[in-house]
């Protein structure tokens, strides 16, 4: 039996780390998109330094040249190679900031699948006592941990009951695949109803996903 509060302990735990992460790869993220302004201030703060690497560079390739052009020019070059330069980085880190600040669509998602693990077959008549299996797939794409809550229900015309209750953490795209098994002891037609909750950090609770699978079975 997995006990809650050391689950919801090691979630938080889990949560907080990846709230480090996030804010590291954010600074990460600016820090690529402000490049460009980087460079444009040191070059324009330390141009003269930069000229002059740059003649000693030109003439040491170009001194058994015959030189006829004038300096002008190869300042003109330079300046274009290092503008070309900065148009190039800009691009390029506004096309990374642009790719990793879109939103995403964020979503849960929990399929029902019979004992062989394919959907469709479920197990819908049964005699009493006898038990079924099924299987619910949980499938995060929320965007960070969660901490997920599967709660089986037994409904019969107006009344239901809660059979059990299990809880996981699942990572981001992570998917997590539990077995339903379930037993009904009285005659009639029932419906076994599976919901799934999710920890919500702000609240300190479970809250509903608005998620849920549900099989009708008739027991005779």
């Amino acid at each position: 039996m997995v006990d809650l509060n050391q689950l919801i302990a090691q979630y938080k735990l889990i949560y907080s780390q990846y709230l480090i992460k996030q804010e590291i790869y954010e600074i990460e993220l600016y820090v690529i998109a402000s490049f460009p302004l980087i460079i444009f201030i040191i070059y324009y703060f330390f141009k003269g330094s930069f000229q002059k690497y740059y003649y000693l560079l030109w003439f040491k390739l170009n001194r058994n040249k015959r030189i006829t052009s004038i300096k002008s020019s190869k300042d003109s070059l330079g300046k274009g190679v290092v503008l070309g330069l900065i148009v190039m980085l800009l691009i390029f880190s506004f096309g990374v900031y642009v790719l990793n600040t879109q939103s995403k669509e964020s979503f849960s998602e929990m399929l029902l699948l019979n004992s062989n693990g394919t959907i469709g077959n479920y197990p819908s008549n049964l005699v009493p006592g006898e038990i079924g299996l099924v299987y619910v797939e949980v499938q995060n794409h929320e965007g960070k941990p969660m901490l997920y809550e599967i709660k089986v229900i037994l409904e019969e015309n107006t009344t239901n009951s809660t059979l059990y209750t299990i809880f996981n953490i699942v990572n981001n795209d992570g998917v997590w695949k539990a077995p339903i098994n379930f037993s009904i002891n009285s005659t009639g037609i029932f419906k076994i109803v599976i919901c799934l909750y999710y920890y919500n950090i702000t609240v300190q609770n479970f809250v509903y996903t608005n998620i849920f699978d549900q099989l009708v079975v008739s027991v005779r």
